[in-house]
């Protein structure tokens, strides 16, 4: 969809009234013409026979005079109507107006082209981010199905109300050939340098659009010649600019190889760091030249001098209390064990054995040791009566109560902030979540959608010869399918042949689901065997914390059922 309004500017072409596109196009029911541009005009309209809205396209009436376009419009749109993926805009149906018009009719999405919020401003890195891996993923499928989308660029991808991206106008979409155009299409700013040299292209010209986008969205402007820098409109990571460079980069050779690598890359960058914050300091540091200052680096060296003083008192402590025990003591305390203790021989002993030696404790050191002996015994007998010193030593009994300071996190606050507290693992689910994606066997949505627009044209077809009065249930069952409501549990009073219909859909559905079901158990299991492997290496390391949150993870991705997002697994390890 073009993201012009119909009041910007004049009509590039006879462009047909609400009026006239009703006369031209009787089985929809047009409200109003919501867009226009070079290549065509835009209606909300109203498709009666299933009674949803939809947004009919038509192309100027000069394509229709070129039988070589009409050829390949046919096909082209047949390869878009095989595009059922959840971030592109349906197609339903296609033809050619009585007046020679090409016409698509798609899905109408309710919300804003990125164009428009672009020129609202002020949105979050994170939701950019989310804009552009969804455009990525759209891109992707496209690219698989041998599609190029040719005209990628803001005003060409809705939003919708709940922040789903949907990309549009895949008017100028091209089989994949990669052979060189004669008349290249496509908005001068946002096309590859190879489509506007003639050159072939393949699906890295898509992905030089997408960059171009992403510089768009994080600056409000598209990017000059030469690029500045992403961090002089916005407060990111000078990260996102190597993203940009290369998949803008001029040579096709040097650009990501596909949309999927160019998303990774994003989803690292979110990873690893989205703020400015690592920039600001690396160039505020030399401006204004704090690391010369010492008083910042004076900190750590008194912290280094105060640390040893604990030990250094106990060292004192232990000194004197020997050099009390071995010299003072003895002279202090021998009347005090007599005292205490009373018993008469043990004094006498005591008193006798002191005249003879003390003379001879001055004169001769190296001889009284051994004869000092007996005092020491004394001296010991005599401290061991005063228990009081013994249960003084209760102070270390704190000791056993040493580990209660370290605190042990729960399983919720070890993955609360799981992107900035562990990285690597954020990166890992990241990656696990891309791989789930790509794999059509664990992601069964294009096949259920694919199986469902098969299911369409065989219940239309049996309106024709089911009688009027038993065409309500057939009428009901393509709106609940073609909505992607629940459909109602079949019923005696249907029709034999939706029975039947019904039927043979509840079984390949059922057979899709189960081969998902296999697939992602698969998936799941030999990706917990890499987290419990992480788990192993972290504990080997020392880092419990970051081993207790691999564990968790890998203990949560075997438990869930449904597509492992980075989310699902942080609230589903957060429970454990």
């Amino acid at each position: 969809m073009s993201d012009e309004t119909p009041h910007a500017h004049p009509l590039p072409f006879d462009v047909p009234t609400v009026e006239e596109m009703n006369a031209l196009l009787p089985q929809y029911e047009f409200h109003k013409l919501a867009a226009f541009g070079g290549m065509g005009a835009v209606y909300r309209a109203q498709q009666a026979s299933l009674d949803r809205p939809v947004a009919v396209k038509i192309l100027p009436p000069a394509f229709g005079k070129e039988a070589e376009f009409a050829d390949r419009f046919k096909t082209e749109a047949r390869a878009m109507a095989k595009l059922n993926h959840t971030n592109i805009v349906t197609v339903y149906d296609f033809g050619i107006s009585r007046e020679g018009h090409f016409y698509l009719v798609m899905e109408w999405v309710e919300g804003h082209t990125l164009h428009e919020l672009v020129q609202k401003g002020n949105i979050p890195l994170r939701k950019v981010a989310n804009y552009v891996m969804q455009l990525c993923d759209a891109l992707h499928f496209a690219h698989s199905h041998k599609i190029l989308h040719r005209d990628v660029k803001p005003g060409n991808i809705m939003v919708n109300e709940e922040d789903r991206v949907k990309v549009a106008d895949f008017g100028l979409a091209r089989p994949m050939t990669g052979e060189a155009e004669e008349n290249p299409f496509g908005t001068p700013d946002y096309a590859a340098p190879e489509i506007m040299d003639k050159r072939g292209v393949d699906q890295r010209a898509d992905i030089f659009a997408a960059g171009v986008v992403l510089y768009e969205l994080l600056t409000g402007r598209v990017p000059a010649t030469p690029r500045r820098s992403v961090t002089e409109y916005s407060p990111v990571n000078k990260r996102w600019d190597e993203i940009i460079a290369k998949a803008t980069d001029p040579d096709p050779d040097k650009r990501y190889p596909d949309a999927l690598e160019f998303r990774a890359h994003m989803a690292a960058a979110l990873t690893l760091g989205t703020s400015a914050s690592p920039v600001v300091v690396t160039e505020t540091k030399p401006i204004s030249k704090e690391p010369e200052r010492v008083a910042p680096k004076a900190a750590p060296k008194v912290a280094a001098k105060v640390l040893p003083w604990p030990k250094i008192a106990f060292a004192v402590v232990a000194v004197l209390c020997v050099l009390l025990v071995v010299f003072p003591k003895p002279a202090d305390e021998a009347p005090k064990p007599v005292e205490i203790e009373k018993p008469a021989p043990k004094v006498e002993k005591i008193a006798e054995a002191p005249p003879p030696e003390k003379p001879a404790i001055p004169e001769k050191k190296i001889e009284e040791p051994k004869k000092a002996e007996p005092p020491k015994k004394v001296v010991v007998a005599a401290v061991k009566p005063a228990p009081a010193m013994a249960a003084v030593k209760p102070a270390p009994a704190p000791a056993p109560s040493m580990p209660a300071p370290v605190p042990v996190m729960t399983s919720s606050e070890l993955l609360a902030k799981l992107e900035t507290s562990d990285p690597e693992l954020t990166q890992i689910i990241v990656g696990i979540t891309a791989s789930w994606d790509a794999n059509p066997d664990t992601n069964p949505g294009p096949a259920k959608k694919e199986l469902a627009s098969k299911y369409i044209p065989y219940l239309q077809k049996t309106l024709a010869t089911t009688p009027p009065a038993q065409r309500d249930p057939i009428l009901s069952e393509i709106s609940n399918v073609a909505n992607n409501q629940p459909l109602r549990e079949a019923e005696d009073a249907w029709p034999a042949v939706l029975k039947q219909l019904r039927q043979t859909y509840d079984t390949q559905m059922t057979a899709i689901t189960s081969k998902a079901e296999a697939a992602g158990k698969e998936l799941r299991l030999s990706q917990q065997a890499s987290l419990l492997q992480l788990a192993k290496d972290r504990a080997a390391k020392g880092d419990q914390d970051g081993a207790r949150r691999a564990e968790l993870i890998a203990t949560a991705l075997v438990q869930l059922t449904v597509r492992p997002t980075l989310e699902a697994l942080k609230e589903t390890g957060g429970k454990l």
